[in-house]
């Protein structure tokens, strides 16, 4: 009978130390970890706010700048439209008080020919007018 107490002993402290080893891989990794935590004192850190300030803010004046530019090319370009737009309501109204008085074919073909120059040309300036903002923008940017 003292020999099974003492294998039941032996048999309950070995479940102990199973159980109390089984976590053992994973304790030892996390008890080796290197990671440090830091505390940093508020003076430091507003010190690196500032820097970072003072690296960033010229950027982003420079890119404030750039868009300002850039929208005020924009609203010139709308404006550009607008009288586009206007001048293109004008014209059929025109266009029916000078046919209408009596014009002769030739100075109908005339008209014309001169009318669709005119938009060719307006074709030709909104283009180069499109680059010269193109090569302005290329040139803001720079």
């Amino acid at each position: 009978m003292a020999m099974e107490d003492c294998c039941e002993e032996a048999h309950s402290a070995q479940e102990l130390m199973r159980q109390g080893t089984y976590d053992l891989p994973r304790m030892s990794k996390v008890l080796d970890s290197d990671r440090v935590f830091l505390l940093v004192e508020e003076s430091t850190v507003r010190k690196y706010k500032a820097d970072l300030t003072d690296e960033i803010e010229p950027q982003i004046n420079e890119l404030l700048s750039r868009a300002d530019k850039g929208l005020q090319i924009l609203l010139k370009r709308e404006s550009m439209l607008q009288a586009k737009v206007e001048a293109s309501r004008t014209r059929p109204t025109s266009r029916t008080a000078t046919t209408t008085g009596g014009m002769g074919k030739l100075d109908l073909r005339r008209l014309q020919m001169l009318s669709r120059q005119k938009q060719t040309l307006e074709q030709e300036l909104a283009a180069l007018q499109a680059e010269v903002d193109n090569m302005e923008l290329n040139a803001m940017k720079k």
